[in-house]
């Protein structure tokens, strides 16, 4: 297995930096930038991090039990690569600080808001959920992934706004004058029922485009978030004929979709329509030709999370609010390595 010696020569840090980078020491002053190097170093060598005994358990001499609340059905997570590595974050961050993830709960449709909390100590929320949901005890640490639902329980999230901007500056700055609109419709879960909103991808897209004149209600098309969707919503923009040069799409699913519908219609990408999503999900550079996307550090959203509920159980009494970075990953279906080679 790799040293910590190894791993601070090729990040070019100290050992030092590497230790405390790997064992999740926030209170140690390093840049994003440098903590993202050391654990993707760490990671292309295999290394595993031993971590030693687990705070809470040292501290209060016994193991904490948390649920965790998803905001949709298993088998929509199951189909979702973005709420699996979540999860995985979760699951795997539970194990390194010796949480018990007592209860899986679910709320969709169908489901019951009310959570059955006697058996945990605090609940970590994933997806557009408010905190209004039933619970005997309004004092227990709530902590929300992939959301914001006040200001006094913890949050982590990526800035969809800020990614959309990512994408649409690349696609402008290559000289796509004309840019279309894939996405799903978004909404967030109440006691009431589920309230629609304008997804904030779909807002940048709108307000780049109309500070330059160049908005055409005509060229966004909007459903649901599944790969079948991206499928569709493509197909009816290739059937209306006179196709945008490039689209940005809200969701790598959205976008595999949508390239299966100009495969078909023997429409080639990127050299007669250039594609980029958000998202960054693993197929994604696998695919044909391969996305260029908005890399959302899902599982690392899921692993704050729990540091985050650590945090809270051992006695933190106020809100961290956690705005996960994203990256843009060049590849071939935005057509700028091909036209425009780095």
């Amino acid at each position: 297995m790799a040293t910590l010696k190894e791993i601070a020569k090729i990040a070019k840090v100290s050992s030092s930096t590497v230790s405390r980078v790997l064992s999740s020491d926030y209170s140690f002053s390093v840049s994003e930038e440098t903590r993202r190097t050391v654990i993707e170093v760490a990671r292309s060598l295999n290394y595993r991090h031993k971590p030693g005994k687990k705070k809470n358990e040292l501290d209060e001499g016994r193991k904490w039990n948390v649920g965790v609340l998803f905001w949709c059905s298993e088998q929509f997570e199951l189909t979702d690569p973005f709420y699996m590595s979540i999860r995985q974050g979760i699951e795997k961050e539970c194990d390194n600080q010796g949480l018990t993830i007592k209860r899986i709960y679910r709320w969709s449709d169908e489901d019951s808001s009310t959570i059955e909390d006697s058996e945990i100590d605090g609940l970590i929320v994933v997806g557009k959920v408010e905190c209004i949901f039933h619970s005997k005890r309004p004092d227990m640490p709530i902590v929300f992934v992939d959301h914001c639902s006040s200001v006094e329980h913890d949050s982590v999230q990526f800035d969809a706004a800020v990614a959309a901007r990512k994408t649409m500056e690349h696609l402008l700055h290559f000289g796509y004058d004309r840019i279309g609109y894939i996405g799903g419709n978004s909404y967030i879960r109440t006691l009431e029922g589920i309230n629609y909103y304008e997804d904030e991808r779909q807002q940048m897209y709108k307000r780049m485009l109309e500070e330059q004149g160049k908005f055409k209600l005509e060229d966004m098309f909007v459903g649901s978030w599944g790969v079948e969707d991206g499928y569709k919503l493509m197909s009816v923009a290739i059937k209306n004929g006179n196709l945008p040069r490039a689209f940005f799409v809200a969701s790598d699913l959205l976008a595999i979709g949508a390239l299966r519908a100009l495969h078909e219609s023997e429409i080639k990408v990127p050299e007669q329509v250039a594609i980029a999503s958000i998202d960054g999900i693993d197929v994604s550079k696998y695919v044909n030709p391969p996305l260029t996307t908005v890399k959302v550090y899902t599982e690392e959203m899921g692993s704050t999370g729990v540091k985050l509920m650590v945090d809270r159980l051992l006695g933190r009494n106020y809100a961290l609010h956690v705005m996960v970075e994203t990256e843009l990953m060049i590849r071939e279906s935005c057509g700028s390595l091909i036209f425009h080679p780095i």
